[in-house]
């Protein structure tokens, strides 16, 4: 087992839209390795457009996990 492990973060910043047919956004930040920063970030006006990044993000991070 290594010394250090890098520590991933991922961060959800939610708000409604008012005046929209989909009035939730959401913006998503992420990444693999906190000493980097933010590595990507995107915004998405949908429900299952945060869980699918959760989930992605959290299986990203297994399987980073199981290569160390």
């Amino acid at each position: 087992m290594p010394d250090t492990t890098a520590v991933a973060l991922l961060t959800i910043r939610a708000w409604r839209e008012e005046g929209s047919a989909n009035p939730l956004r959401a913006e998503i930040r992420l990444t693999r390795d906190v000493s980097l920063g933010f590595q990507a970030a995107r915004t998405v006006a949908h429900t299952e457009g945060v869980v699918e990044a959760v989930q992605t993000f959290l299986e990203g991070v297994l399987s980073s996990s199981t290569r160390d």
